[in-house]
Formats: C-alpha cells, structure tokens, sequence
C-alpha cells in the first residue's frame, strides 16, 4: 500500500496541506518499511485542473490512498476512478495523519 500525504514544511515539521491539488509536496509512504519519499507537486501553480493532475500523477506513482485537507469533488471522482482511497479532514503532522489513518 502507497500513501501520498499532501503536505508542506513548517520549520522541521510536514504539515499536512489543506487543499490536495495546491499542496507544496506529497510524502509518499510505503506501508511496508515505512519508506517515505518526499516529491515536490509538479502541479501546484497550474492556472487549472491542478487536483485532476495531481490525482493522474498520483495514480501513475502507485498510490492507492491520499490524506489531506479537502480535495474537490472532480478530483475525488478521478482518484475514486483510478483505485485511489481519498481521506479528507486530516490535519496536523504528516505523522498524526498517518497515525490517524491506520488507526482507523
């Protein structure tokens, strides 16, 4: 299982990112070993469809869930539509999220 995180840095903590096609990165986590990846959003200052892009780019990657903020509802149909869990209403640490998300 792939997590992607949409995300930002604040000082030496990744913050999760409200909104998933704005996102600054995505720390991309690998459930086994628990190997993080951070990539820069190739996406962020795309004048349109950036959340469509980032789900397309997401889904080539091989992430099979996102945590964020919110994603809008185009997006979350592409990513429903490609495999891909959307967790909305995540904040606080990459960690907390993560925490979160496998508790639940």
């Amino acid at each position: 299982m792939k997590i992607a995180v949409a995300a930002r840095k604040r000082n030496d903590d990744y913050i999760v990112e409200p909104v998933f096609g704005r996102a600054d990165m995505f720390v991309l986590v690998e459930q086994e070993g628990d190997q993080r990846v951070i990539q820069v959003n190739p996406y962020r200052d795309d004048p349109e469809a950036a959340g469509r892009k980032v789900a397309q780019w997401l889904i080539k990657e091989g992430v099979t869930a996102v945590l964020c903020g919110d994603v809008g509802a185009k997006t979350r149909f592409y990513l429903s539509e490609g495999g891909v869990f959307s967790g909305i209403g995540y904040d606080g640490t990459v960690d907390e999220a993560l925490q979160r998300y496998f508790a639940s």
